[in-house]
């Protein structure tokens, strides 16, 4: 088979150059099976994209937690009145209590004086009260000799009406009032300023609950721990 040459003069020199066929042409089909691949990247890296915007998102959105939303006294029990829902950012070695566990202490006495703003933590919490469930919590300010010493959380009490010289020339409480048979949810100093020395709050059955509060209001009341067990503080009377 003959080959084609051309002669091109170069200074006067002539040079044989073998005429080559063009090279194949990149088929239609090729470009077509890349295209596929090209997409998938394209979705792969705008898929991360917002993925990680997502999370940015729910990161600096923080989560919700419970905040006081009211001054709330040590020993006091919660009340869902006394709290509210922040949202905050995760921090190192905060760990408030989450919105999602408001029903589960409500209705707990707090360890702490709490004041309005600051986030509730697990450490602020005291134990759930002793008394039976559904039991209404008193708390009664009293002074030395009107509690005994050792009294403490969880110790069963009897609420004796007594007369005062506040009382002297009036009806005294007592001569309407019986026993009361309570539990003690917990024992703090009274506030400074105070005329009494301890603050004693009482799980007590709500029928009796009004009955205490003015017993204490009065002064005219004071407690006898009772045996471990004993829920009747008038028998035998």
């Amino acid at each position: 088979m003959a080959v084609a040459t051309e002669k091109v003069s170069t200074n006067g020199k002539a040079t044989h150059n073998a005429l080559r066929p063009a090279g194949p042409a990149r088929s239609p089909v090729a470009r077509r099976r890349q295209v596929p691949w090209v997409v998938a990247g394209v979705v792969l890296v705008v898929g991360c994209a917002l993925a990680f915007a997502l999370a940015s998102l729910r990161l600096s959105g923080g989560e919700e937690v419970l905040a006081v939303a009211q001054p709330v006294a040590a020993g006091q029990v919660l009340a869902a009145s006394d709290l509210r829902v922040v949202r905050v950012s995760p921090a190192a070695g905060l760990q408030p209590v989450l919105a999602g566990s408001e029903a589960a202490i409500v209705g707990r006495p707090v360890s702490v004086s709490l004041v309005p703003g600051t986030l509730l933590t697990p450490a602020d919490l005291g134990s759930a009260p002793p008394g039976p469930a559904g039991a209404d919590v008193v708390a009664l300010a009293l002074k030395a000799g009107a509690f005994p010493p050792s009294v403490a959380a969880g110790d069963s009490v009897a609420v004796i009406p007594v007369a005062n010289s506040a009382s002297a020339g009036t009806t005294p409480l007592t001569a309407s009032a019986s026993p009361v048979s309570a539990v003690v949810v917990g024992v703090q100093p009274a506030p400074q300023g105070s005329s009494a020395d301890e603050v004693v709050s009482l799980s007590v059955d709500p029928a009796d609950a009004a009955t205490v509060a003015r017993l204490g209001a009065a002064g005219q009341a004071v407690l006898v721990q009772l045996p471990a067990g004993s829920s009747s503080p008038g028998a035998g009377q």
